[in-house]
């Protein structure tokens, strides 16, 4: 059998019993007033394309290239035939000068290409299409002069556009207006549909595009029949809303974040947040078993690891982690007795959690092995402070957080009562449990294969 690699890319395979979710949020969709902002909010590698694929593919969406496997929820899910959906990917275009025209221009594109729309120009002509089509393009086109210009900018232009075309006097919504009208034209039951725009990766934006798009959906796009669906790590968005928006000169950083935070709760006033996984190790454990002796190792590393947790929540860190457990496994004999092959199971994680996730550490490992020992003995509490209480934290791991289980001080309160973490954080060393539950077993001596890296010998 052959290896195999998992991959970052989306899919509509549903793993983690999305279901009910996706269920709900479809209708909503379908209900809601419009215009409406749903936002899906989550760390980077929490799924957000994936939940956004499989949502769109529940209202009937196309699935699109590189999106892997078959929706599990297609069939759950009633969809209404009026509703049309799009799907944008933002940093594709984060260096456009205007990204909302990109946004439009991709809308035109995809109109073209959907039959339910072909199907109604049928009644007219492929030239009435291309026309209608060709109104997205240009009203784009007059947005994309002043590149997302301000509120007082904005109505100079409408003037100026209802002077050229109408000779009647200047309303500051004719932007949104004509956009409203092609859009009903586009729709198969015009004003009885509505179109789903999904964007993605709006997190991924340099801060000024981002910042740029999100204020063209106000400006521009905030008009019936349409609802916007955006994936974003909110706290990434966030502090690319502070760079931009204006705030007076001795405010706090807190309350730059504040204002930030509330400029983003204006526009997405309705959001979602994506759950964390239940159990780390259960979506582990299903990413192992996809390989030849994956489900040997599965059980093995149950046995070894058994309800600690010791894994961070979030899904691209475990397939990514997956990968490299293939690659360490095989520089290691697999040993017979059960007490072996947990122990086994633990070295083998650990090796691949430190060179998956901390390169710094790894580096230092690989150079000097009994680097090791000072790994375990600050896991262990035994490098925080020294007898008189003065710190003696390694420098090494200052920009490290332990899950904090461990008892600090006179031993009264365990350390994560004093300040408890937040699963999402990137910086926490998940193994830390496990690295004091098996302490005695984990010499540094041991690792020198896995260190070394060579395949080891076929079993018997």
């Amino acid at each position: 059998m052959a290896l195999v690699l998992l991959d970052d890319l989306p899919t509509l395979d549903d793993k983690l019993g999305w279901e009910g979710e996706i269920v709900r949020l479809s209708s909503r969709i379908q209900e809601c007033p419009t215009p409406h902002v749903l936002g899906i909010h989550g760390d980077w590698g929490a799924g957000k394309t994936s939940f956004m694929r499989q949502l769109q593919h529940s209202l009937g969406g196309e699935a699109e290239p590189g999106v892997t496997a078959r929706s599990s929820v297609s069939m759950a899910v009633e969809h209404s035939g009026e509703l049309l959906t799009v799907w944008f990917d933002a940093w594709r275009y984060q260096n456009e000068s205007s990204p909302v025209v990109s946004l439009l221009q991709e809308m035109r594109r995809q109109f073209s290409n959907m039959a339910k729309v072909r199907e109604k120009f049928d009644k007219y002509s492929t030239v009435a299409l291309q026309y209608t089509l060709d109104g997205l393009a240009g009203l784009g086109k007059i947005i994309g002069y002043e590149s997302i210009p301000n509120t007082e900018k904005v109505r100079g232009l409408s003037d100026s556009w209802d002077k050229t075309h109408y000779n009647q006097p200047g309303q500051t919504d004719s932007l949104r207006k004509q956009l409203h009208e092609t859009i009903l034209a586009l729709l198969p039951d015009g004003e009885k549909g509505r179109v789903v725009v999904f964007i993605d990766d709006l997190d991924r934006c340099n801060p000024k595009s981002a910042f740029k798009l999100l204020e063209g959906l106000k400006i521009y796009l905030n008009i019936p029949n349409c609802v916007f669906v955006l994936g974003m790590n909110e706290n990434i968005l966030i502090d690319a809303v502070k760079e931009e928006i204006s705030v007076p000169s001795d405010a706090t950083r807190g309350e730059i974040y504040l204002r930030a935070s509330h400029y983003l709760e204006k526009i997405c006033t309705d959001i979602y947040r994506l759950p964390l996984p239940r159990s780390s190790s259960d979506f582990f454990l299903k990413m192992l078993s996809l390989n030849e002796d994956g489900v040997e190792a599965a059980q093995t590393f149950t046995l070894a690891v058994g309800d600690t947790v010791c894994l961070p929540p979030n899904l691209r860190r475990l397939k990514a982690l997956a990968n490299q457990w293939q690659r360490f496994a095989g520089c290691v004999p697999y040993p017979e007795g059960v007490e072996q092959q947990k122990v086994w199971a633990v070295r083998v994680l650990i090796a691949s959690y430190v060179h998956q996730f901390h390169r710094d550490l790894w580096e230092r490992w690989h150079f000097d092995p009994d680097f090791w020992n000072e790994c375990i003995a600050w896991c262990c509490g035994e490098r925080s402070q020294n007898a008189n209480g003065v710190d003696v934290s390694p420098n090494w791991a200052a920009a490290l957080k332990l899950t904090s289980r461990i008892q600090v001080g006179d031993g009264s309160r365990p350390a994560w009562s004093v300040q408890f973490p937040n699963p999402g954080d990137i910086n926490l060393f998940w193994i830390d449990e496990l690295v004091r539950e098996y302490r005695d077993h984990l010499l540094s001596v041991d690792f020198q294969p896995l260190l070394d890296g060579r395949q080891a010998l076929a079993r018997a």
